[in-house]
Parts: C-alpha cells; structure tokens; sequence
C-alpha cells in the first residue's frame, strides 16, 4: 500500500566539512530498504505536505539531528532517477550544506558515516549512481561554492 503522504521528490543534502571532505551515509544491508549496503546522501522522500526545503531540514533532523538553520545552504541541482536505469522514476533535488561537523551529527539511519575528499570517494564501487553523479557535478562546479 503507497503513503498518501508520500512522492516521487526527494531533498537529499551533500554535506562538505570545512576540509572540503564530504560526509555519505553507509546504507544497512537490509532487503526492502532502498539502496541496500550502497553508500549515499543524507536525506529522503519529500512529503505531500512539505515543500523541499521543509523536507530537507526534516530529513536532516530525523537522520542525523542536524538543524541546518546556522549552515550555508546552496541548491547544486536536480537529478533524475529513471526506471530503465534505477527501477524507477524519482526526482532527486540536491543541496550543498557547508562547513558540518561530523563529530556533531548523530547518525540514525544506516550503518556509519564515509567521509573523504570528493575525488577519493568517487573511486568507491558502492557508491549509488546518483550520489556519484552529484559528487561529479559539485567537483565540475566547485568554484560555484
């Protein structure tokens, strides 16, 4: 049965520290849950009652009780989920929060942190195609932040 609640929109937030090392979230391994051990962005599915940036800062809290109300919060773009390439169609809107402490966040979803510069962690084979690609797109336009 599908969430009235639910979308196909998700707010998902790249998380930079001041060394310029981004924090992923290390999936469980878990059957049904999405992106079972694959390696991804903090974030999730926008509710019909949110709009983005309200299902952002949820997200946000609910994962890793992090209020981004005191961070630098930047759009870098929109990413498409597609059913020939992913199983389904899902709209993917990703920010650029800047300057986090990954002491200071407490992880409530998934198996741990991976934290590295952006061009070693493109290097790992468990990254999920569309944290790859918005990796890809921060370092293309890194001058933008």
């Amino acid at each position: 049965m599908v969430d009235a609640e639910e979308t196909n929109i998700s707010a998902h937030a790249l998380l930079v520290t001041k060394e310029g090392k981004i924090i992923l979230q290390q999936r469980d391994n878990i059957l049904g849950i999405v992106n079972p051990g694959l390696i991804s962005m903090f974030g999730g599915t926008i509710k019909a009652k949110d709009n983005l940036e309200q299902g952002l800062r949820r997200e946000l809290l609910e994962e890793l009780e992090l209020n981004i109300d005191n961070y630098t919060v930047e759009k870098l773009g929109t990413f498409l989920k597609t059913k020939e390439m992913d199983g389904l169609d899902w709209v993917i809107n990703v920010w650029v929060v800047k300057n986090v402490d990954l002491e200071n966040l407490k992880i409530h979803e998934g198996k741990g942190f991976v934290c590295d510069y952006p061009a070693e962690l493109l290097k790992l084979d468990k990254l999920t195609r569309i944290t790859r690609l918005v990796i890809q797109s921060y370092i293309d336009s890194s001058n933008r932040f």
